[in-house]
């Protein structure tokens, strides 16, 4: 062995003082710390779910294909509820086997309108001192249902085996005839009622004798063409 010169002292790096259990009296300590904290302030630490599922929007901006002018004045609504209940079925299978029936709540508005776009030369007449004026108005008419599909639901759907077997291959059942149907039930309903067209003509008379009444006329007559029902 090589002997070291005389004097000459040997340098050792000093152990390391962090020991396992230094170290697990630090985390006990962060620990402390935090739910001092916690209980002092009220802060709780917020844990995302990995398995919270979320959902992703794609789709793209919506497009302007065209405008319209809109010549009708919306004077009623009526809020309408109807219930569909329909039933497919094959003439020689029975609905056991091959077959669905659905019954489906709809609910929906409807409106009437009165359109000024088709109001003639002659629609107007106004005196000669321009205190009276005479209006001659279509009838109000329907417009197209709408139906909240939010609020309208199918209550109960049977279907037979076969037509339960194809679904679970992919077979979708379509209630696009659903809400044709109920929608068509909610136009029905009001023609028939006219609860809603009274309606409009009402509003629309008080509209009219508003707007002329405060451009100085005193007498405003309005009148309606007949109902083409």
């Amino acid at each position: 062995m090589r002997d070291e010169p005389s004097g000459t002292r040997r340098f050792r790096a000093p152990r390391s003082r962090f020991s396992l259990v230094r170290l697990i009296a630090y985390v006990v300590l962060a620990v402390l710390v935090l739910s001092g904290l916690a209980l002092i302030t009220g802060w709780r630490p917020s844990i995302p779910n990995p398995f919270e599922e979320r959902t992703i929007d794609r789709s793209s901006p919506a497009v302007l294909r065209s405008l319209e002018d809109l010549s009708e004045y919306h004077a009623g609504s009526a809020h309408m509820e109807v219930v569909v209940d329909l039933e497919d079925d094959s003439r020689w299978i029975p609905s056991a086997l091959r077959g669905e029936r659905t019954l489906f709540v709809g609910v929906g508005s409807i409106d009437a309108v009165v359109d000024f776009g088709a109001l003639g030369d002659n629609a107007v007449s106004v005196s000669e001192d321009r205190r009276s004026v005479t209006i001659t108005l279509p009838a109000p008419t329907l417009s197209d249902p709408n139906l909240d599909l939010d609020r309208s639901y199918v209550v109960a759907r049977q279907r037979g085996a076969l037509d339960r077997i194809g679904g679970l291959f992919g077979g979708q059942g379509n209630d696009s005839e659903l809400y044709r149907t109920a929608a068509g039930k909610i136009a029905e309903a009001a023609q028939v009622d006219g609860q809603v067209l009274e309606l409009a003509r009402t509003n629309t008379t008080a509209m009219l004798r508003g707007l002329l009444g405060a451009l100085g006329f005193t007498d405003v007559t309005v009148n309606y063409a007949p109902d083409p029902r």
